[in-house]
């Protein structure tokens, strides 16, 4: 990514984010916060170039790209709960929750996530029927119990488990690989692809997740 494109998305990010001057001051702050310090937005970019390169606008595509964000954004905060894994720090800053307190925190991830669903559907308005219903499915396929919802739920009962590595490769594949599959798939159900196209995706996605959390 461009040091152009990494400054494009981070003002994308802070235009669409949630709230306004008349919200609550501390939700406020906790938003501006979540949505003002981004990581490197890889996931952002995948689904900005992607969207762009199957003919949605510019506008449209950056809305998609940041609700993938929010998204992202909002496991993070949420992952970083003392009820979670307890963390202090989160991109060289104090977790969200450390600096706005836990109530707040979660009130934020909530906004992020209603933000992006809003996103998600001004950005497929148009599209046609047979593509929103993909897209739909995509979403609930990588963010709930089967994807990233689930894969937490087996992060936090690692402890029990046998912790093979087959278990820990579920959990990869669940959290890590399921926002990855989210910003490449999102995007293609644009191009309406075959259904080994499709499965070909899917596969890549759950190597890069797995690469990802071998490299973290």
């Amino acid at each position: 990514m461009t040091p152009k494109s990494f400054e494009r998305l981070s003002h994308a990010l802070l235009r669409h984010a949630p709230g306004d001057r008349a919200g609550e001051p501390g939700l406020r702050a906790a938003l501006a916060q979540a949505a003002g310090h981004p990581g490197k937005l890889v996931r952002a970019h995948l689904v900005l170039s992607g969207a762009i390169y199957h003919g949605l606008r510019t506008d449209s595509a950056e809305r998609l790209a940041c609700a993938v964000e929010y998204f992202h954004t909002a496991s993070l905060v949420l992952d970083d709960l003392p009820c979670m894994d307890d963390a202090t720090l989160r991109r060289g800053r104090a977790c969200l929750h450390r600096a706005h307190g836990e109530a707040t925190t979660i009130l934020a991830a909530l906004a992020l996530i209603n933000r992006a669903y809003s996103l998600i559907g001004d950005a497929m308005a148009g599209a046609p029927r047979a593509v929103r219903t993909r897209a739909n499915a995509c979403l609930e396929r990588c963010l709930g119990v089967d994807g990233l919802v689930g894969g937490q739920a087996w992060d936090l009962a690692f402890a029990r488990s046998d912790r093979s590595a087959r278990t820990v490769g579920r959990i990869a594949g669940a959290k890590t690989g399921a926002l990855f599959e989210l910003a490449l798939l999102l995007p293609a159900a644009l191009a309406r692809p075959s259904a080994a196209e499709w499965q070909a995706l899917r596969a890549l996605c759950v190597y890069w997740g797995q690469a990802f959390q071998i490299a973290d």
